[in-house]
């Protein structure tokens, strides 16, 4: 832990909180995807506007997909050191043992663990706007073209 800070374990609950959040925001980005995937496979019935939007949801969703991943990986990881204690020497250990963590990055504190789990949040949410953005010019492009 970060000396005997007894605000680490409560800090790191919050953010495994706050992360498993992202579990919702991969749902709806994975039923965007999916509709992203089949407008790019109908794309030669639809038309080459469609299927460049289409594409690039998709697109959009494999990187959320990423980012999904990450976070509920730092969820479980934050929730564990939540409930068992921040063991922060072993842990950095195996995790550059296992090459989930660069050297560079081990010793950091809670607060710099919890700072990047939380933008990677962000860069999840940010992926999943981009998809819903896309989701809107699909269907003012299909509006626009049925004129």
């Amino acid at each position: 832990m970060s000396g005997t800070d007894p605000l680490v374990k409560p800090m790191l609950a919050i953010a495994a909180t706050l992360l498993e959040q992202g579990d919702r925001l991969d749902q709806l980005s994975r039923i965007l995807t999916v509709g992203g995937l089949i407008g790019l496979v109908g794309s030669g019935v639809v038309g080459l506007q469609t299927g460049l939007l289409s594409g690039a949801m998709a697109l959009a969703g494999l990187v959320e997909l990423y980012f999904a991943f990450r976070v509920a990986l730092d969820a479980v990881l934050f929730r564990q050191l939540a409930r068992d204690g921040a063991d922060w020497q072993s842990f950095d250990g195996a995790m550059t043992r296992l090459g989930l963590l660069p050297p560079a990055k081990a010793g950091r504190s809670a607060e710099a663990r919890i700072a990047g789990a939380l933008r990677l949040l962000r860069c999840q949410a940010v992926a999943l706007a981009v998809q819903v953005a896309l989701v809107v010019m699909l269907a003012l492009c299909e509006i626009w073209l049925r004129r």
